[in-house]
């Protein structure tokens, strides 16, 4: 009866020791969240000010290939002659080394804005953009 004891709960602590493994392997740690608004405010920023350098600097190397630059960024943003106020309403989801940012680019405070689409990507201890896309 003890050894069947003793088993169960080896067995016991072992499943919860692997639950644990599990969490914090699909758990990304929340300093993540500052590291991540501080980019989105960055990329506000600079398009605010249409710098084409420092949204460049914003983006991952390999999203350059795909046609994803300051220059796409900021078409799509200024497209028909729009006014920029903000990228509101945003939420954000991330793991430890991907993420996609859901907002609406905004001409003013008013404006109920356009859907966008902002993957990231975690490349050493920076986040990048990977992709910027309209809904």
């Amino acid at each position: 009866m003890r050894k069947t004891i003793h088993k169960s709960l080896a067995l016991l602590l072992a499943v919860l020791l692997l639950l644990t493994l599990a969490c914090t392997r699909k758990n990304p740690p929340r300093d993540e969240i500052p590291v991540i608004k501080n980019l989105l405010e960055k990329l506000d920023r600079a398009v605010k000010e249409q710098n084409a350098a420092a949204i460049d600097s914003l983006i991952i190397g390999e999203a350059f290939n795909q046609g994803y630059s300051s220059t796409k960024i900021l078409d799509d943003v200024y497209a028909g002659g729009r006014s920029f106020y903000t990228f509101g309403r945003r939420e954000f989801f991330y793991t430890r080394d991907r993420g996609v940012v859901n907002c609406f680019i905004m001409a003013d405070s008013a404006d109920i804005g356009r859907p966008t689409e902002i993957t990231l990507v975690k490349a050493g201890d920076r986040w990048l953009i990977k992709r910027f896309d309209l809904k």
